[in-house]
């Protein structure tokens, strides 16, 4: 069987991507086939009669270790990050490093200090949590992964003082352009949100004990938000306290969620 009859002749979005992305080298779709399956006869029928098919890492990577090839097999990771210039530059080489082997990755920002924060370098004051996001941004371009480019979400508090300047971000068409972009709304927020009232953006710095707060109206905050949404498709919403509740782990008490990953977006 090739793909084209797999798929049907019409399908030329689906073959492209199978060519593009699944496809090994020059290998037949017969021969992908049995490398995906692992030679397994009802695994093979079962992907044949479209009744079963693995996740697209797995699709694109199975089997290629055993030539010593570098790869995943998982889709997405989450990748924590910390108030400090060596985490936030280990994050990047973590993200290089993940992209590499075929993976995406979610990184949450919200414990980076805001714009203003007093920082104990040359600098004196941090630019903000926002501003590495060009940084993260660029590892994502850079490294290849055969014909599609690494997939990246970048996630804030909605809480964070810097939030209007993460909402706002992507306005300008050059920055941020290897990534996509959501916030961890809250109830709380939520609420303010319909009773037209305000809203506390906190930080505290585990370093340093330095706490920021602003008072924004929550409305207003919101509406930005869905301007921008409409302006350039982002930034998007996660429903934070829903993901926190709604989940299979949500009856142990010491896990908690670090950030979404691309699958999430």
């Amino acid at each position: 069987m090739t793909v084209e009859e797999w798929l049907g002749a019409d399908n030329k979005i689906g073959i492209d991507i199978w060519n593009g992305k699944y496809r090994d080298g020059d290998n037949s779709f017969e021969d992908d086939l049995t490398r995906i399956s692992g030679n397994d006869p009802e695994v093979r029928n079962s992907i044949l009669n479209k009744e079963f098919l693995f996740g697209g890492r797995i699709v694109a990577n199975r089997g290629l270790s055993k030539r010593d090839r570098k790869i995943t097999m998982s889709n997405c990771y989450v990748l924590g990050v910390d108030d400090s210039i060596e985490s936030i530059f280990d994050t990047a080489r973590d993200l290089a490093r993940t992209f590499s082997y075929g993976g995406g990755v979610g990184i949450d920002i919200g414990k980076l200090a805001p714009r203003g924060a007093k920082v104990n370098n040359a600098a004196k004051t941090t630019s903000g949590a926002v501003s590495f996001m060009d940084l993260y941004s660029t590892v994502t371009g850079l490294i290849g992964q055969e014909g599609r480019r690494g997939a990246l979400m970048i996630s804030i508090p909605v809480n964070h003082p810097d939030i209007e300047e993460f909402i706002t971000v992507k306005e300008d068409l050059q920055r941020v352009t290897k990534a996509n972009i959501s916030i961890r709304v809250t109830d709380e927020f939520m609420k303010c949100v319909k009773e037209d009232a305000p809203f506390k953006l906190y930080h505290k710095r585990e370093s340093t004990g330095e706490e920021t707060i602003k008072w924004v109206n929550a409305r207003d905050l919101y509406l930005k938000l869905a301007q921008c949404n409409w302006n350039t498709g982002e930034p998007g919403i996660l429903f934070w306290d829903r993901i926190k509740s709604w989940n299979f782990l949500d009856t142990y008490e010491n896990f908690e969620f670090a950030g979404v990953n691309p699958c999430a977006a």
